[in-house]
């Protein structure tokens, strides 16, 4: 059970963490923040440069520099920054939940066990990453560090449920080249709004593939555009689809083709623009915890070394991305807990 002192230690050092600004491509202030409270708290940091003011963080114990169990999550978060504040019950502000509230509870859960003995060097690490939200180019670049951790802990809100896996993913953007003409004579025009439309309709009527692991495949058309005016008949469309794949992302293109074929692209002048292509992914688990399977995407698949891979943190996805984004202070101190726990049974497991 947490001490007064160690709950402190936690919620100041989240604090810390919310209060800075980092959105996506902006994650500098916040790098900067975790190199100075690593290196006061005595790991060894390396900055992994991504591009001009974003870098990863890699921590580690003396020279352990690559651990049996290298806990993860980003260091990005989504627009717009929210200031933090609190209350009693709850810490409010962006990325309180997604994903300070793991960071900071990775950070003390890893303190304490030093604090008590139960680690060494080579056991334990972190990799925080710049680009999750957007195109995990962080962890895609993680990959040159020439880490082989036996355990990958990432951290994402799960509302302290370990994930045993999430689903993959397919974006795409679907663009159709009309001819614009006045709207009182539409029959000199072509209409790339009508034309999407009808694409549209057919691809919400696709009956999309199911899995027993990871549930029902799914489609949100997130972003629609299409036209200059009312009076002008539109020259273009586009549209953003997000699947969330529940068998294989091959299975899903295929439907789309069926209802999009090659020739139909040709003839009626469309384009489809595959964005983002992840395969579902199944995790690791530890005894003595809920399970689920997530709805969301994670960087797990990005990275590509880890033996075993487990997903786990405070907080709810469900307001991570929202105006309320907040996290539940009891919950984030119980997390530490849990993560040592987690920490010790894959230690246990790995000297078997």
């Amino acid at each position: 059970m947490a001490t007064k002192e160690s709950a402190q230690e936690l919620l100041d050092f989240h604090k810390g963490l919310v209060s800075i600004s980092c959105i996506t491509e902006n994650e500098s202030p916040c790098t900067k923040f975790l190199h100075e409270h690593l290196t006061k708290l005595g790991y060894i940091v390396e900055l992994q440069e991504i591009a001009p003011g974003r870098e990863n963080v890699l921590a580690y114990l003396g020279k352990g520099r690559n651990p049996t169990v290298l806990f993860n999550t980003h260091i990005d978060v989504v627009p717009p920054y929210i200031e933090y504040r609190e209350d009693e019950e709850n810490v409010y502000g962006r990325g309180a939940s997604d994903a300070k509230g793991c960071m900071a509870a990775q950070v003390q859960a890893v303190e304490e066990l030093r604090k008590e003995g139960k680690v060494k060097e080579g056991d334990v690490g972190f990799l925080f990453v710049v680009g999750e939200e957007v195109d995990h180019i962080g962890m895609v670049k993680a990959n040159d560090l020439g880490l082989s951790p036996e355990y990958l802990v990432v951290g994402e809100p799960t509302e302290s449920r370990l994930a045993l896996g999430h689903k993959g993913v397919l974006r795409l953007n679907i663009s159709i080249e009309g001819k614009a003409a006045h709207s009182g004579y539409p029959e000199l025009g072509i209409s790339a709004n009508e034309k999407m439309i009808d694409i549209l309709y057919k691809l919400k009527s696709l009956k999309l593939p199911k899995d027993d692991y990871f549930g029902q495949t799914t489609m949100n058309i997130g972003v629609l555009k299409g036209g200059l005016a009312a009076n002008i008949v539109p020259a273009f469309a586009t549209v953003g689809i997000s699947f969330r794949i529940a068998t294989s992302t091959k299975e899903v293109l295929d439907l789309v083709d069926q209802v999009i074929p090659a020739e139909m692209q040709a003839k009626d002048k469309i384009t489809i623009e595959k964005i983002t292509c992840w395969e579902p992914v199944r995790c690791h688990s530890v005894p003595g915890f809920e399970t689920f399977v997530a709805n969301y995407f994670t960087d797990i698949p990005s990275f590509t070394s880890a033996k075993h891979s487990l997903l786990y943190g405070p907080g709810s996805i469900l307001c991570a991305h929202a105006p309320h984004e907040y996290i539940n202070k009891k919950e984030l101190i119980a997390a530490v807990g849990s993560y040592k726990d987690i920490t010790l049974k894959l230690l246990a497991e790995h000297d078997q």
